[in-house]
Parts: structure tokens; C-alpha cells; sequence
């Protein structure tokens, strides 16, 4: 397989306005999933890039590959044939023949635990399915990406799981409540206890689950303390204990959150507040929309990040479905604005 084996192939991203107003891009799976719905409730048509629509058009079968094989359908200067023979995507005027394939480098977990580890304990604050304290391991995203040699250029990185979900992250602080970044520490925070919040108290009303090894002898108003302070990290470990490698269900949702997980902290730290979902808001913390929920962004099975934007005159990696095949041989690849490992020789 390569990565025209993925639904990129016919299906394009896009955009869509969050209630703060914000455009939040999302991938080709993701949009799919937003825009058509688990349930297809949605147009599908509006989910196809040009390649897409060509192949449903011309009756969205093997004859329908041949019958659109000459054709330029991305309007890139090559034909279809020739852009799936050189391993581009014809839907995307973006990726063409004369890309190459963006610097990258592959890491191994044994990779990252030797580049000097980071333990942190943080809220993991989420708007739905219920908020938790842990304690992380893993590698700083900044040292991760001067290991890998970052370009100057670089602006951020979009981080990838293998079921589509693509987040971004700036290098440097940004206003941007939702955009957590990844150079230098975050603001200290305290342990925020309530006995109403325990779901080992309340397994059916609680919130917030205090259960974690980690938790154990703290007290309400703690000061949370990290050597060398709260950073972006990509995590290996939980509670010192491998992560479980995320699956696709077949609901098509992912779950698990190993090998590798991006665990940013709160860039405003507040307590865990009550589900949004929860029909039960009169508690110590309801739920909270302008209150930090770093755990949406906390991508799980990360298998690829992209530092952006890719050098001049490349394209994304070859990579079968978002690097599923990572998640078995517990690697993550970064790619882009990145020193190339392997230089071409000059001819003399």
C-alpha cells in the first residue's frame, strides 16, 4: 500500500466555524465524519475533492479509473495516470510529480526514552467524557523537534492519528485560548479536590476521576509541583506504565491512547468542571465552555507530526493510512521543516 491508499485519495478537508467564531480545519476523514455523519445523514458529495468527483461521476467503479485515467482532474498540468503512477494524489493541485517527499526521521520508543525524559502530573480537562489527573512521561515536543533538526522557518507542528484526527499546535505562545503551543513551560497549576467531582464517590453523578496512583496524598489547593515545570510532551508512559496502543472500533472511533500521546497542560489552569453533556449543572463546577480543556487536544496514538509548513518543492511522506503500522511497531515519523537526514551528494 501507499498514501493514495487512504480516503485523501477522493475526500478533501475542510472547514468549519466553531462557536467562538474560530475556523477549525480538519482533515479528510474528519471532515467526512463531521460534514456526512457516522449515521450519513450528510451529503457525501459535499466530501469529495475534484479526483472524487471525476470517479463518482464517471459511475465510481474500476471502469470509472480508467475512464478518468488521462484526464488532469486537479487542473496540476499532469494527468491522473501519471500522478497515481508517481504516487500523488489527483485531487490535490498541491502534489505533483515534481514534489518530492519531505525530509523526515523515524523514531523508535527506546529513540525517545533515551533523549532524557519529562514526568509531569496536570488535569486532563475534557468537555464530554469525564476529566482525570495523571502523571505523564515522555519527551519534550521542543527537544523532540531540535533532535530532529527544525528549520528556522518552522511556524508549528500538526500532529496525526492513524483514524485521521489531525491537530495544531504553534512553536511559540499564541493568543489563541485553543491553540497550545510548543516551545518553553506552561503557568503552574493547583490540585482542585471535590468529594461531589470523585466518581469513586459518586460513580454516577462525579466527574472527575482522582484514582490515579499520582493523586494519592494530595489535598484540595495543593500546589502542583513538576520538575522543570509543565511542558508539551509526546508521552510514553502513564503512571509509569506503557500506554495501551489505540484500536479502531467498530464504530470507526479510536480508542486506547498509546503508544505515543501529545499531552499539552491548561495554558489557564482551572478545576475539572461537570460533563457539558451532564443534564445536572447545579454543582460546585458546572461545566464551563471558556474554562481550559487541554485533553481535546491531547492527540492520542500519535504516529505522525508534521513540522509546518513543508520546505519548498516537497509533499507529505509516503505513509499507508496515517501510519497504522507505527502504532504495532511503536514508532511516530516527523517530517517537514526538518534538516534532511539523508542530503543529496552534489555531482562534482
Amino acid at each position: 500500500g501507499t498514501k493514495l491508499d487512504h480516503c485523501a485519495l477522493c475526500h478533501t478537508g475542510g472547514q468549519y466555524e466553531n462557536s467562538k467564531g474560530k475556523q477549525v480545519s480538519l482533515g479528510s476523514c474528519q471532515w467526512c465524519h463531521y460534514s456526512y455523519g457516522y449515521d450519513g445523514s450528510g451529503n457525501i458529495i459535499d466530501t469529495l475533492n475534484s479526483y472524487g468527483m471525476d470517479y463518482l461521476m464517471n459511475g465510481r467503479n474500476q471502469s470509472a479509473i480508467a475512464a478518468i485515467a488521462n484526464k488532469d482532474s486537479d487542473g496540476d498540468g499532469y494527468s491522473n495516470a501519471v500522478e497515481i503512477a508517481t504516487v500523488h494524489y489527483p485531487g490535490n493541485a498541491g502534489d505533483d510529480p515534481t514534489k518530492v517527499p519531505a525530509p523526515s526521521r523515524v523514531y523508535t520508543k527506546a529513540q525517545l526514552q533515551a533523549m532524557g525524559q519529562h514526568t509531569q502530573f496536570l488535569l486532563m480537562n475534557t468537555s464530554r467524557s469525564g476529566d482525570f489527573y495523571a502523571q505523564y512521561t515522555g519527551v519534550p515536543v521542543e527537544d523532540l523537534l531540535k533532535n530532529a533538526g527544525v528549520l528556522s522557518s518552522a511556524t508549528g507542528i500538526t500532529v496525526y492519528a492513524p483514524d485521521g484526527w489531525s491537530d495544531y499546535h504553534p512553536l511559540e505562545q499564541d493568543p489563541d485560548p485553543e491553540l497550545y503551543h510548543v516551545n518553553g513551560t506552561y503557568l503552574g497549576a493547583y490540585y482542585q479536590y471535590n468529594e461531589q467531582a470523585d466518581t469513586a464517590l459518586n460513580p454516577t453523578s462525579g466527574w472527575c476521576d482522582y484514582g490515579a496512583p499520582s493523586c494519592a496524598g494530595r489535598s484540595h489547593l495543593d500546589a502542583i509541583v513538576n520538575k522543570n515545570g509543565l511542558k508539551m510532551i509526546l508521552a510514553y508512559a502513564r503512571e509509569g506504565v506503557a500506554m495501551d496502543a489505540g484500536i479502531l472500533g467498530d464504530d470507526n472511533k479510536l480508542s486506547g491512547e498509546g503508544p505515543f500521546r501529545i499531552v499539552p497542560p491548561q495554558k489557564v489552569p482551572s478545576p475539572p468542571d461537570q460533563s457539558s453533556n451532564a443534564a445536572d449543572q447545579d454543582v460546585l463546577w458546572p461545566y464551563n465552555y471558556d474554562w481550559d480543556h487541554n485533553a481535546g487536544s491531547s492527540t492520542r496514538t500519535v504516529t505522525m507530526i508534521r513540522v509546518e509548513p513543508l520546505p519548498e518543492g516537497t509533499t507529505d511522506i509516503d505513509v499507508l493510512e496515517a501510519g497504522w503500522e507505527y502504532v504495532d511497531e511503536e514508532k511516530v515519523v516527523v517530517y517537514g521543516a526538518i534538516a534532511d537526514p539523508n542530503p543529496p551528494v552534489p555531482d562534482i
